[in-house]
């Protein structure tokens, strides 16, 4: 599978909440790793739903997103 395709069947709507299992196939890292890029600052923090749910603000992701391509667009 290309990364085009990987975006076209893994799209976030801009509104409401996402899972970790829902956003890491749109992300070049593992579970471990964003665990830690939320904790220093490196990706969006997440908002706890419930005691046990934790969750992001898709909104955020897709800024991130974008502003991952935006640099990487420059450096080329």
């Amino acid at each position: 599978m290309t990364d085009k395709n990987l975006e076209c069947t893994y799209i976030l709507p801009p509104q409401g909440l996402s899972r970790a299992k829902d956003i890491l196939p749109l992300l070049p890292f593992g579970r471990a790793s964003l665990w830690k890029f939320a904790k220093n600052g490196q990706f969006p923090k997440p908002c706890r739903v419930t005691g046990g749910i934790t969750a992001w603000r898709n909104a955020d992701v897709i800024e991130w997103l974008e502003s991952q391509t935006a640099a990487n667009d420059a450096e080329v």
